[in-house]
């Protein structure tokens, strides 16, 4: 799951600009705050992915809050939002750790969709489409923790785990098996479609060499098993990745 903290005062701005968010990106946890102490609050309890941090808030100035949460989350992107186009306020919002800044009023929805495109492109980006629930928080877990800075997202079917592929384009995909109602080969096939560049991981609690023979030619990069049994596996297929070229 990605997320997204909006903190903004007005009311209609902050819901559009969630609106905006949810539409295009569905996978996306969003969280609003009205406030400077809550958005503080909310920003130092659990490290967010992507931060719309207004200048003035009650309670709290923004640049101040940008720069106490940077101190803690350096991999969190935030990006200052404000009413007014001044060059102090740019120079401000940069030297205080802001990675975007967007004028309120001037930045239509496909600007905002467009900008948030560029950063989720920036990050190394995994879906995890894992059918049972505890299976799927176990991976996401051991990655969050590990890499930081990487952008998680999941998915519990096949049908999800496609949708999310077309619009994540993602870097890594640890695919599930044994997924019912597909094909496992069509499955692989059609992720490779919408996702050429990820590499895949195939994952099961089955027999490996049986999965291995059953994707021949459909370009599955690495099989391990399901469950806590293959995480010391994947975490050493994972920082062979996550130490390659680096996307920024």
């Amino acid at each position: 799951m990605i997320n997204v903290l909006i903190a903004e005062d007005n009311a209609a701005y902050r819901q559009s600009l969630h609106q905006v968010l949810a539409g295009r990106f569905p996978f996306m946890q969003i969280t609003e705050s009205a406030d400077g102490a809550d958005a503080l609050h909310q920003a130092l309890a659990r490290p967010y992915d992507l931060i719309f941090m207004d200048i003035r808030l009650p309670q709290g100035n923004g640049l101040d809050l940008t720069r106490a949460i940077k101190a803690v989350f350096v991999d969190s992107i935030i990006c200052v939002i404000t009413s007014y186009d001044l060059p102090e306020y740019r120079d401000a919002a940069l030297r205080n750790g802001a990675d975007r800044f967007m004028v309120k009023g001037e930045s239509t929805g496909e600007d905002i969709v467009a900008m948030v495109e560029s950063l989720l492109q920036a990050r190394f980006r995994t879906l995890v489409v894992v059918e049972d629930a505890l299976c799927r928080r176990q991976l996401s877990t051991l990655l969050s923790v590990r890499w930081p800075a990487m952008i998680l997202t999941e998915a519990a079917s096949a049908a999800e785990g496609l949708s999310r592929s077309a619009l994540l384009k993602p870097d890594l995909v640890l695919l599930d098996l044994g997924l019912p109602g597909v094909p496992l080969v069509d499955l692989v096939q059609e992720i490779r479609e919408l996702s050429g560049a990820a590499r895949l991981i195939g994952l099961t609690s089955d027999d490996l060499q049986a999965h291995r023979a059953r994707t021949t030619g459909c370009a599955v990069d690495h099989f391990v098993p399901l469950g806590p049994a293959g995480h010391t596996e994947l975490a050493v297929i994972v920082h062979a990745l996550q130490a390659g070229p680096t996307r920024h």
